[in-house]
């Protein structure tokens, strides 16, 4: 393990998806207690809901300057489909609009077991629409809000909906199978491990979890091709590991222009545990870059 991540670990209580809703309570106790972070100049917040079906709950950090026609980066926080929540990311989502210049989107989704699938998928797709408006735009996430993030790749693409031009997968949840090589071999990794991800699949898919739905799963869908360019993460002490690996390559396999990045010796979510490591603002610059070139505004095509 990377000795970085070896302190920080040996403090961090586990985390208890076995009742998701206890988490939430410890989770939003120890926010009430975390220091107050320095928000970056010339970004403002608001918060804003998406007419829905179910209204949809969504905070807009927005740079100065950034008008009508900015890039939109839709975030989507992790917690496993059943805990998380926006507040966990805001130092984030309001740096990453200040580098970048886009308008960064934070959804507030619905969560498991109480809303199960496909409840979470159909916020977000309904956040993705309500922000579509033909400027570039990324859809982003972290763990399970990278594996939805790759759903709403999925769904758009079968669905004709907005033009998506990357997807952001760090660390994602991908795979109700459970397949995976380092699902065994990783099996008791620290901050997530094999039985945190059943339990989770079961919160999130409850019957369907023996047949998983390819907007539910992604990595169960057989065909990848049209999906946007894709940036993807994978931790080398995390069981998660491999169905990012795999994810990727057949992504690449199928034409897409996939990157992918495995960082040896840390564990799930470390640039989210540990953001001030050297590997996580190592990870950082790359993903700016990346989100530099997937928000560039396409060139004019001239007769």
């Amino acid at each position: 393990m990377d000795p970085e991540f070896t302190e920080f670990l040996a403090a961090m209580p586990p985390l208890q998806f076995a009742d998701p809703a206890a988490q939430r309570e410890l989770s939003a106790k120890a926010r009430a207690e975390w220091p107050e972070v320095p928000w970056p100049d010339g970004v403002a917040r608001t918060d804003h809901t998406v007419a829905a079906a179910h209204p949809v709950p969504v905070r807009r950090y927005v740079p100065d300057g950034a008008g009508d026609a900015a890039p939109v980066v839709l975030w989507i926080h992790g917690g496993g489909y059943c805990i998380g929540h926006p507040d966990e990311d805001e130092p984030f989502c309001a740096r990453l609009a200040a580098d970048t210049g886009a308008v960064v989107v934070s959804v507030d989704y619905r969560l498991a077991p109480e809303h199960p699938y496909p409840a979470a998928l159909d916020d977000c797709y309904a956040a993705l629409l309500d922000f579509a408006s033909g400027a570039p735009l990324v859809v982003a996430g972290m763990s399970a809000g990278a594996g939805l993030a790759a759903a709403l790749a999925l769904r758009a693409r079968d669905t004709g909906g907005p033009v998506i031009n990357g997807q952001v997968l760090l660390c994602p949840f991908l795979d109700a199978t459970m397949g995976a090589e380092s699902m065994a071999g990783l099996s008791a990794a620290p901050v997530f491990n094999a039985e945190d991800a059943r339990l989770c699949w079961g919160h999130y898919l409850g019957p369907l979890v023996g047949a998983p739905p390819v907007w539910g799963s992604p990595s169960v869908a057989q065909d990848l091709r049209g999906l946007p360019p894709a940036y993807v993460l994978a931790a080398g002490a995390d069981c998660l590991r491999d169905e990012a690996v795999q994810y990727a390559l057949r992504l690449q396999a199928a034409g897409v222009a996939a990157e992918l990045h495995v960082v040896p010796g840390v564990p799930h979510a470390f640039t989210a545990m540990q953001p001030g490591a050297s590997v996580s603002r190592r990870i950082r610059a790359e993903l700016l870059a990346v989100l530099g070139r997937f928000l560039e505004p396409a060139p004019v095509q001239t007769p």
